[in-house]
């Protein structure tokens, strides 16, 4: 049983090898990154109708975590967000109350190489979830607070995400251009 075991895990080590697999954060040939490209971003200030924005202020962070993990690398991109909130109700008591909140987050962005102001990646990421009205307004506002938190979380992941998909799949390209 062992060594059967043992085959299998070789096996599927080979055909993730030869299928050109390789770790999302692992080094690459030329020494760099996925972690040092995002690492190289700027994220611009998040605002809504030029004041500052809650939401906007805890996206940036989330994405400053994520982003700088491996340290902040000189300036190459800059990342640009639009972020808008919809909040709405679908769940009633008979007397019409909201008992049910769906809370939505849409982001548009734009990363930007900073060397020709060229856009680079233009894309959305969207959260959605949803919570309960109850009869303490204290209780309904952190649970509302909480979920927009939670909403932040889950869009600077999915942005995380697709950003290194970018940068994983420009090295490749450019990897398979050089002979």
């Amino acid at each position: 049983m062992r060594r059967a075991r043992a085959v299998v895990m070789l096996i599927a080590a080979l055909a993730l090898a030869a299928c050109g697999f390789t770790p999302m954060y692992g080094a690459r040939d030329d020494g760099t990154s996925i972690a040092v490209d995002l690492g190289s971003i700027a994220v611009e200030p998040i605002t809504e109708a030029g004041r500052p924005y809650r939401l906007g202020q805890l996206l940036e962070n989330e994405l400053a975590n994520r982003f700088y993990q491996g340290g902040v690398q000189a300036v190459r991109y800059r990342l640009e967000l639009d972020l808008e909130r919809t909040r709405e109700g679908f769940a009633f008591r008979p007397d019409e109350a909201v008992t049910r909140v769906g809370l939505r987050l849409d982001a548009h962005y734009r990363l930007i190489d900073t060397a020709d102001e060229s856009i680079v990646l233009e894309d959305r990421a969207q959260a959605y979830n949803s919570f309960d009205v109850i009869q303490s307004d204290y209780a309904t506002l952190s649970a509302e607070q909480d979920m927009e938190a939670r909403l932040v979380r889950d869009l600077g992941q999915r942005i995380t995400h697709r950003l290194s998909r970018y940068f994983g799949q420009r090295t490749s390209e450019r990897g398979a251009a050089t002979p």
